[in-house]
């Protein structure tokens, strides 16, 4: 039924349905209009696979509340970060990255500034922040900074050529003591996406003709290879990064020049976190052991966390609206030490999965009924769902899944919509073609009883729903016959309606030829064989009957229902002489002859009234024996008959419809001929 319905439908128009809802998504996926929705769905995808440890290699120390509570004042003297980068030297960090921007001189001492350039020169694993403001400066006419700061800047860049990056067209830097220092710089620029959500860093920014890594690539690289910078080549929607020692790395880059992140979490996923005041409190003990058991062998990140005592610039992430970005630049230094980052599929490569998939949702809701289609269509936004979540757990792959959910309901509610309007238009044309069947039907039926002195004979055709092919007629003969014919051709509709026209003038044309039913059912076959396809065929009772009161009975049933002669108080089945009209071209019929004295009487019926079926119960053949005995008993006229008999059939059916047409003929021989009209 499904398939039949498919082919009805066409497979091409609902994969054309289907596709037409691509082509939307996937337009409206391009032009940036569920940006924002796959932005949060990226959220949700981090917080239904977890919060994780970070890697043991990161350490955290934070100059939190209870650092500015024990100093009393803000910003701290600069001395004491030239303590505490000699206290995480004595730890044995391997790298120190300072999430710190140290501009102008300092406010209590300028010595403290001389000290930490001095401290910093000598351990050449610190790294100090730089940062750019986003645009290039060509467009925004800006000034190139002072020479002096660009001589010192550009040590710590890479060439810039043939290399996806943000452009910058401006630079913060330390305090021209510091900058001279620094062994290595590393950039704190992070990117803010519509939503206000951090993501994504620039692994590089361009700035003036040079690449300059982030703050956590830089310390990263410094820990990895004790600080060169490593050789940085342009590859497939990104960079790769080698260094001379060995070992690479790539790292995805985005059409904005960003990196996305793959968060580990928010401070709970940094184990190794310990406060500033802390640190200084065991290098001012001497207890290195403690010490190292914090730092020793691992990287350590030194930011600004406290909320209550100053202002903190913190943003939201995945895991918090108000996380301190010292946890952004943790995040993305464990995504370098994992070489594991989000990265999005190309924007083809989105396109035309969706629009396989569109395809194959096409194909099935075309192919099912309509409550299957609905059920797949829940189950393809699950499957969806779980293969985007598997994606991006396993590979990080961040495939925007808004378009991906939408279109199978979307392409549900189109086909199912045109689905609608199709077969409602089937519906219509289906309709016209059954008034037109039904208008033929009506036609070839006999509209006035026959004119048969010593016969009571009556017939009635009671359509079903769909129009079938039900036939019945007689036909007076003028030496003193009645020929009587009910039948059934196969299928239904115009076609069986045109069929049942051919038998109609077969019948009538044979009769002018003589009244042997056997050799009109045999012209009948021949003429019906000719004309109609195979598979097509006919059953037909065909009965002749003397008008006169001694007259008797002869019929040829070609594969009809039996007919029913009650006769003598007893009721006999007319059984089958030959095969139905139209199977075989070498068919033979023959008849039988019966007597057919007054108050005999005939049944002629369809299959419509022994096949009539209510829930599992059918009328059955043998219900309908009992029943014309019984009436034929009570000597009825052949129209009281034939109208109790459909009676008996409606009470049985509880209602007026049957699934197939009920035709009935019933013909009585009277005691007396009737008097001839006229």
């Amino acid at each position: 039924m499904a398939r039949r319905a498919a082919q009805r439908f066409g497979i091409r128009s609902g994969i054309a349905v289907a596709l037409l809802c691509w082509g939307v998504l996937a337009a409206l996926q391009l032009f940036g209009v569920f940006e924002t929705l796959d932005l949060r769905l990226l959220d949700w995808r981090f917080r239904l696979r977890g919060a994780r440890q970070a890697s043991d290699r990161v350490a955290v120390v934070e100059i939190d509340d209870a650092t500015i509570e024990d100093y009393k004042c803000w910003p701290l003297p600069r001395d004491q970060y030239a303590l505490l980068i000699e206290a995480l030297a004595q730890g044995r960090a391997s790298a120190v990255g300072m999430d710190l921007l140290f501009l102008g001189g300092d406010v209590v001492d300028a010595r403290y500034d001389e000290l930490l350039a001095h401290v910093t020169a000598l351990h050449p694993n610190v790294v100090h922040a730089i940062t750019f403001v986003p645009g290039q400066r060509a467009r925004a006419g800006l000034a190139r900074p002072r020479p002096e700061v660009e001589a010192m800047l550009a040590p710590h860049g890479l060439p810039a050529a043939g290399i996806a990056a943000r452009e910058a067209n401006e630079v913060t830097t330390p305090e021209p003591d510091l900058l001279g220092a620094a062994a290595m710089l590393g950039h704190v620029v992070l990117a803010v996406d519509p939503d206000g959500v951090v993501r994504r860093i620039p692994a590089f920014v361009r700035y003036s003709d040079h690449l300059y890594p982030s703050l956590a690539l830089s310390v990263a690289c410094v820990a990895m290879t004790g600080g060169p910078l490593p050789r940085v080549v342009s590859a497939r929607r990104g960079v790769d990064l080698a260094w001379e020692g060995g070992g690479s790395l790539r790292v995805p880059v985005d059409r904005e020049g960003y990196t996305g992140v793959d968060f580990a979490g928010d401070r709970g996923s940094f184990p190794h976190a310990c406060s500033m005041v802390d640190v200084l409190r065991w290098y001012a003990a001497g207890d290195v052991r403690k010490l190292q058991d914090a730092f020793g062998g691992r990287i350590v990140l030194v930011g600004v966390t406290a909320v209550a005592q100053v202002v903190t610039d913190v943003s939201s992430t995945p895991f918090s609206p108000n996380t301190p970005l010292l946890f952004m630049h943790a995040n993305a230094l464990d995504s370098f030490l994992r070489g594991r980052f989000i990265s999005r599929p190309s924007a083809a490569g989105q396109v035309l999965a969706l629009g396989a998939l569109a395809a194959l949702l096409g194909w099935l809701f075309v192919s099912l009924s309509m409550p299957w289609a609905a059920a797949v269509s829940a189950i393809a936004l699950i499957v969806v769902a779980a293969v985007d979540q598997t994606l991006f757990v396993l590979w990080g792959w961040d495939v925007p899944p808004t378009a991906g959910m939408t279109l199978p309901l979307l392409a549900y509610a189109a086909i199912a919509s045109y689905r609608f309007i199709f077969l409602e238009r089937k519906a219509g044309e289906r309709q016209k073609e059954l008034e037109v069947a039904r208008d033929i039907q009506k036609r070839l039926l006999p509209t006035a009883l026959p004119q048969a002195p010593g016969l009571d004979v009556f017939g009635v055709n009671v359509p079903a729903q769909e129009v079938g092919g039900d036939y019945y007629d007689w036909v007076a003969v003028n030496d003193g016959h009645l020929v009587v014919g009910l039948g059934d051709v196969s299928g239904k509709g115009v076609a069986a309606a045109m069929l049942m026209s051919h038998l109609r003038a077969s019948l009538h044309a044979e009769t002018r030829d003589g009244t042997s039913p056997a050799v009109i059912a045999q012209a009948m076959h021949a003429s019906l064989f000719r004309a109609i396809e195979s598979g097509r065929f006919a059953t037909f009772f065909l009965a002749t009957f003397e008008t006169a009161v001694t007259g008797g009975l002869r019929f040829c049933n070609a594969g009809h229902n039996p007919g029913l002669l009650y006769s003598a108080g007893k009721l006999e089945d007319l059984e089958a002489t030959g095969m139905p009209l139209g199977i075989f071209e070498e068919a033979t019929y023959t008849e039988q002859t019966r007597s057919f004295a007054p108050g005999d009487v005939l049944v002629l019926y369809s299959d419509g009234i022994s096949e009539c079926q209510r829930k599992d119960e059918m009328y059955g053949e043998d219900r309908l024996r009992e029943l014309v005995v019984r009436l034929c008993a009570q000597g009825l006229g052949a129209a009281d008959m034939a109208r109790a008999i459909l009676e008996d059939l409606r009470i049985f059916a509880r209602g007026p419809a049957c699934d197939d047409d009920v035709t009935l003929v019933v013909v009585r021989r009277l005691a007396t001929p009737a008097p001839t009209a006229g």
